[in-house]
């Protein structure tokens, strides 16, 4: 996701052209109403999506920060279904618990009474950025800012470095759990916008990273598309944000969708794709490639 720091460097242009369209344009439905939205996150049949609040500014801790809650076919169903937060950005579940991080915290709630049950701040963090569930005691969460990959122990309350990502690769952003290959899917974004940023995967076991791509840009959110390739949104040149398809062997293409300000933290629920637009202050859910 964009930090205030990157805006120049975004408007100036990151990626070069030359990468092929996939065949198939997806017809986008686009839900409106949000305050710069991150990420998405669906859980059975409920969909909820962090807002950063008013201002494109996902470092501050003014407290306008939300996550709202929608259903499956889009319909907002309370738009600050859970107030009270900074700069919300990557979630998931585990049980009845909606994990967020928060800048430099992780939080917990319970999904039925909203109430927080668990608030871990991290020592040193700068940006946390996204979380996957690695077992159901523990979390691995990104720190883009510092480069370090968190792995956090639920049961105790407590996290440790599970590495840290070689900065050649830019900072880790959105990740994503290949179960077939235990290994980690990271995609880098560097919040100085001096680089950018690559596909990488990193062993869970050896924490070996091994590269997927070349440097590609401002890299934010990483799935699945239904044959295995990964999806990969990209902030783009002047705001127009893309999505590359990247298939086993490495190869790049553009996904044919129209141009996005600011994909985010994407989502795959396995049948539809949902793409937080930042710059947009929309979500748009298409068929899942």
């Amino acid at each position: 996701m964009m930090t205030k720091s990157l805006k120049s460097f975004v408007l100036a242009g990151i990626i070069g052209s030359g990468l092929t369209l996939s065949a198939n344009a997806a017809q986008p439905q686009h839900i409106e109403g949000f305050s710069h939205p991150e990420s998405v996150f669906v859980n059975k049949n409920e969909v909820y999506v962090s807002n950063i609040g008013e201002k494109l500014d996902p470092m501050a801790k003014d407290n306008d920060g939300f996550i709202s809650k929608l259903d499956k076919s889009g319909k907002v169903v309370e738009l600050k279904w859970l107030t009270n937060l900074n700069a919300p950005k990557g979630m998931n579940v585990i049980g009845n618990t909606l994990y967020v991080v928060d800048i430099d915290t992780l939080k917990g709630f319970d999904i039925k009474s909203k109430k927080e049950v668990l608030n871990i701040p991290v020592s040193g963090a700068v940006f946390l950025n996204d979380i996957v569930v690695l077992d159901k005691n523990t979390l691995l969460v990104s720190d883009t800012g510092t480069g370090i990959i968190h792995k956090f122990d639920l049961a105790k309350q407590k996290y440790e470095t599970f590495t840290k990502l070689d900065s050649a690769y830019a900072g880790p952003n959105g990740l994503l759990l290949d179960t077939k290959k235990k290994a980690l899917i990271v995609v880098g974004y560097d919040p100085a916008g001096k680089q950018k940023g690559s596909v990488v995967s990193i062993d869970l076991k050896s924490k070996k990273a091994t590269k997927i791509t070349e440097p590609l840009g401002a890299l934010d959110g990483v799935v699945m598309a239904k044959n295995g390739d990964l999806l990969v949104s990209d902030w783009g040149e002047n705001l127009q944000g893309v999505v590359y398809r990247v298939d086993s062997k490495g190869g790049v293409s553009k996904i044919d969708f129209e141009i996005m300000g600011g994909p985010a933290d994407m989502y795959s629920d396995g049948v539809s794709l949902w793409i937080p637009r930042m710059a947009d202050k929309k979500v748009s859910k298409i068929d899942l490639p």
